[in-house]
């Protein structure tokens, strides 16, 4: 049969068959408002007013609880660039190419996923380090959700390390994360001081959000004082790099440099 033919055979000839056609009609059209609607999932009861979609398999008991039989399970991806939509859009795509005029990466805020991804320790283009967990797109970059709260832990002090200070006038450098990583390492070689607890049976001391050391570009360093007697510091790299001056290489005993580091 032709879509010719089925479209003909709607075509009302008389009182019954127009009947029809009404109740028809109007059956798409109370699905077509309820589909765009609010929508309960798991129950017949309706969504609460500001839900969309609602997930529930009971009513609320004495605890809250909507639901002993399950949750809602996110699509399981590869992210591959925080400033990028693939893998779903590709950057060769006419939309992602037009992405200005056809706002595709607004369109796409809120956009939820659970990448299992995980960058290796190499990696130190910021756009391509993940670790596994929960993402949401924000209409221009990739956020991961926090797993744990650490507002109060924004930031932290690098471990305390002897700076080397050559000959004066020297120019010299020192790798701040390289330093961070051999410390909170456990390593009989590299850090035979390393001593902890029975309970902390783990290789590192984890970040506290990721369970493992954060890795290069995960983190900004700032240098927030030093003695300005024994060196001047010239900068810090994104790497982790410090750069400084050597103007005496006989410190005293409150000589010291303070530097904090900011995870991403």
């Amino acid at each position: 049969m032709t879509t010719t033919q089925i479209h003909n055979e709607w075509i009302p000839k008389g009182k019954k068959q127009l009947a029809t056609w009404l109740l028809t009609a109007f059956c798409l059209f109370y699905y077509c408002n309820f589909t765009y609607g609010q929508v309960s999932i798991g129950m017949l009861e309706p969504p609460e007013k500001a839900s969309l979609l609602q997930l529930s398999t009971q009513l609320p008991d004495g605890n809250n609880i909507t639901s002993d039989k399950g949750g809602l399970l996110l699509p399981r991806v590869r992210l591959e660039d925080r400033k990028t939509l693939q893998p779903f859009v590709k950057i060769t795509d006419n939309d992602w190419i037009n992405t200005s005029s056809n706002k595709i990466k607004e369109k796409h805020a809120g956009l939820t996923v659970y990448n299992i991804y995980v960058s290796p320790n190499s990696e130190t283009k910021q756009d391509k380090i993940f670790t596994q967990g929960i993402y949401t797109w924000n209409g221009e970059e990739w956020e991961k959700l926090a797993t744990k709260d650490n507002s109060s832990r924004g930031w932290f002090y690098m471990p305390a390390f002897n700076l080397p200070l050559e000959a004066i006038g020297n120019a010299d450098s020192y790798d701040l994360y390289a330093e961070y990583e051999r410390q909170f390492t456990r390593n009989s070689t590299n850090n035979p001081d390393f001593t902890s607890n029975p309970a902390l049976t783990g290789s590192t001391v984890p970040a506290p959000d990721e369970g493992t050391l954060y890795k290069r570009g995960e983190l900004d360093y700032a240098v927030v004082y030093y003695d300005k007697g024994i060196i001047n510091v010239t900068g810090v790299d994104s790497g982790g790099v410090m750069s400084y001056e050597v103007l005496d290489n006989d410190p005293g005993p409150t000589s010291f440099v303070t530097i904090i580091f900011i995870p991403k």
